[in-house]
């Protein structure tokens, strides 16, 4: 296998008229992609593409793959759990949000207190621990068998997340834990497909996806809320991640705005969520000589989130952040609505970094301490509800309840893509890299911050 980095310089997939980092209102450039099955993927789009392949699944598989149940009985169990709910939504939606939320809290806490240790490898003499990937690899167990995690050696913003706890976010831990049972009775859920897969990858390939990782982790950390069009944030807060959102978007609609308001006010929805990933993406030097994309709402599908570019479609990575449980994932592993967005006729780019730049870091720091400023501010008011109707100018419990009701902009969808997806790592001579299958389906735990501590270092 012939291995190859995603959309390098040589290789960017810009047209010329269009800007970096331009904002809704000027040239649009459209995305080709995929929608096929993995062995249909080789027709492509009309990008360049590598004598090699950095992605291909494997039709014999030596190595142990992930035991999960199919998508029905999971979907199954969602469903009879909440039709045995005796509160009907309608006849009383507060009554069913306090009924539904107490569940979804502490679903959450189970997971993080499930959270499990790491145990790191010291592979001095691998290639995947030395430039240009600096990666460390971690031991964890899935089932019976062992399975490797890759992370950046160098944090891209030290102090937001910890080295030696992470959260597994399997279907099956998911549901032990009870967090994929709260569901909205008039709103479908939205999986992926969850057979498990292994794909042969690049080192680089990986590389990508570890630094997508974290920054998907990053995302989870400094907006804790969730999102607040997404069920399962929605009643895990009790609501409150839907007026977080409501705040951070009411004055900041600009990309670079939005994702330091999502922070200021611990919520957002999916433009909030897409705007902090893809800054937090472009400012990586790791990501310097690849093109970065906001990808945005299509005539069918009302959505935004990242991308990451590769040489060909198949190689895009879809960095989703908005999903309650995201995971890195190729544009093949991911939702029917990430490929309908991408595809060359409907998904538009809403703002771009071409590959061979570093943007400009964001100012965390200042984010912060406009959270810590509005904090002080809620406290000042007595609560969250208080201070989203002095600056909102809407009661807080009518708009809670008109979003349970009318469903706008409501979703449930749990997953950015399939998490039951492994991948080896072979050099080009298609030596394998790892002893064990490769996940990102695990989070990194948000590190435990004390009120007046110091702010995160700006970036690596």
């Amino acid at each position: 296998m012939k291995s190859s980095t995603l959309s390098r310089a040589d290789h960017r997939r810009t047209t010329g008229g269009q800007e970096s980092m331009r904002a809704p209102g000027g040239a649009r450039r459209v995305v080709s992609s995929s929608t096929h099955a993995p062995q249909g993927l080789a027709g492509g789009g009309p990008r360049l593409s590598n004598a090699g392949a950095d992605i291909r699944p494997r039709s014999s598989n030596p190595l142990p793959m992930p035991p999960v149940a199919s998508r029905s009985p999971v979907l199954g169990a969602m469903t009879a759990r909440a039709s045995r709910n005796p509160i009907a939504i309608e006849a009383d939606p507060k009554a069913w949000l306090n009924a539904n939320a107490t569940e979804a809290s502490a679903a959450r806490r189970r997971l993080l207190d499930g959270a499990i240790p790491l145990l790191k490898l010291f592979h001095i003499a691998s290639p995947l621990a030395a430039q240009p990937y600096q990666l460390d690899t971690y031991l964890t167990a899935d089932g019976q068998a062992q399975n490797a995690i890759l992370a950046p050696a160098k944090a891209l913003i030290p102090g937001l997340l910890r080295s030696d706890k992470i959260i597994e976010l399997s279907p099956g831990q998911l549901d032990r834990a009870n967090a994929l049972s709260t569901t909205h009775p008039g709103i479908d859920t939205q999986m992926p497909d969850m057979q498990p897969r292994l794909h042969v990858i690049s080192p680089a390939v990986a590389a990508s996806l570890a630094s997508a990782r974290e920054v998907i982790d990053l995302v989870k950390a400094l907006v804790p809320s969730g999102a607040g069009n997404q069920v399962k944030d929605l009643l895990a807060t009790a609501g409150e991640s839907h007026l977080r959102s409501r705040l951070s978007f009411k004055y900041h609609r600009g990309v670079a705005d939005l994702a330091h308001s999502i922070i200021q006010f611990q919520g957002g929805d999916c433009d909030g969520h897409a705007s902090l990933a893809f800054h937090l993406l472009a400012q990586n030097p790791a990501f310097k000589d690849y093109q970065i994309d906001i990808v945005e709402v299509s005539q069918n599908v009302a959505h935004v989130f990242a991308v990451i570019r590769g040489d060909r479609p198949e190689e895009d990575i879809v960095v989703d952040a908005w999903a309650p449980f995201a995971s890195p994932t190729f544009v093949q592993d991911a939702l029917p609505m990430h490929r309908t967005l991408l595809d060359a006729e409907r998904g538009k780019i809403r703002v771009s970094k071409p590959a061979g730049t570093v943007a400009p870091a964001m100012d965390i720091e200042q984010a912060l301490k406009r959270h810590s400023q509005w904090q002080s501010a809620i406290e000042k008011h007595s609560s969250l509800s208080e201070a989203f109707r002095l600056h909102a100018h809407h009661e807080p419990d009518a708009a809670i309840t008109q979003v349970l009701i009318e469903k706008e902009n409501l979703w449930d969808v749990p997953f950015s893509g399939n998490p039951n997806v492994r991948y080896e790592v072979r050099d080009p001579s298609g030596r394998a890299l790892t002893d064990f299958p490769i996940r990102f389906d695990m989070q990194r735990a948000p590190a435990e911050r004390e009120s007046g501590s110091e702010t995160p270092a700006r970036t690596r």
